[in-house]
Formats: structure tokens, C-alpha cells, sequence
């Protein structure tokens, strides 16, 4: 029997260096998916945002003008439509809107200078406005919104 036969197979050197390149390739994929990961959320968060600032927009705009009647609350805006009463409650951080007491929608929204007015006259609760403005901010810039509702004399003899 001859034991000083070659046996084909790596000697040590070469699996420590294949292991320190298969950790080395390891450490840099982790390191870009961590970097893509923060990008991805990143860019998600403010498309969030941006897309809460739309959504808030559309709603205002078709309520002001699918309103019969609206009038200052307490808190925010009542508007009286057709399938019932849907109302915005305003706070400095947020935005509630509650759908015919059936749905209530949650805006992160910060409001700045909410402004009530009918006919260029400051409203007080409870009185109708034809008018409603605010600022803003949406990644960092400040955006005026402006809301107006036309009424017809109909609307206002009622």
C-alpha cells in the first residue's frame, strides 16, 4: 500500500482565501441593499406624503363643489349634501373628515391660517362661508390652498 499518494483536494490556504472572498462579495451586497432599503423608504415616505397632500386636495375640492349648503363649526367646515352631512375637523396636525358618520379619514396635514369667509367677510361658527384658505407645508414648502363655493340664490334663500 502506498500512502505517499497525491489525493486531488484544496489545501487550507486556498478555502481560507475562497471564504474571504465569498465574505468580502457578502459585506458588499449587504452594504448596497442596505443603502437601495433607505432609498426606497425614503422616497416612499414622501410619496406618502404627497399623495395624503393630493388626496385632501381632490376631496376639498369636489365637496366644495358637490355642497349645497356649508357652513363653520366648532371645529372646522359642516357641508350639507345630498347623501347627508359630511364634516372637517381641523387641527393644527391633522385633518379628520367624517363621511356621512359612516367613514372618518385621518390627513396628516399640517394647517396653517385657516381662513372662513362669506362674501369677503370673516364667518363666525355656525354662520355659512363661502370661502375657506390655509397654508401648508409639504416637504418642506409652504402651499396656499384656496376653496371657494358658488352659491346660487336658490341655495341661499333655504
Amino acid at each position: 500500500m502506498n500512502l505517499n499518494k497525491k489525493v486531488p483536494a484544496f489545501t487550507l490556504m486556498e478555502v481560507t482565501i475562497a471564504m474571504l472572498i465569498a465574505g468580502i462579495a457578502i459585506a458588499i451586497t449587504f452594504t448596497a441593499y442596505r443603502i437601495v432599503s433607505g432609498s426606497y423608504i425614503g422616497f416612499s415616505k414622501k410619496q406618502d406624503e404627497l399623495a395624503g397632500f393630493v388626496l385632501v386636495d381632490k376631496l376639498l375640492k369636489q365637496d366644495f363643489l358637490g355642497a349645497r349648503h356649508i357652513v363653520k363649526s366648532s371645529d372646522g367646515l359642516a357641508m350639507e349634501m345630498e347623501g347627508g352631512l359630511i364634516s372637517y375637523r381641523l387641527d393644527s396636525g391633522f385633518m379628520l373628515r367624517d363621511q356621512f358618520s359612516l367613514r372618518t379619514d385621518t390627513f396628516k396635514l399640517q394647517l396653517n391660517s385657516p381662513a372662513f369667509l362669506f362674501e369677503s367677510n370673516v364667518a363666525e361658527e355656525g354662520q355659512p362661508i363661502d370661502q375657506f384658505s390655509f397654508e401648508t407645508v409639504v416637504q418642506g414648502q409652504s402651499i396656499p390652498l384656496h376653496y371657494q363655493k358658488i352659491y346660487s340664490a336658490q341655495d341661499l334663500f333655504k
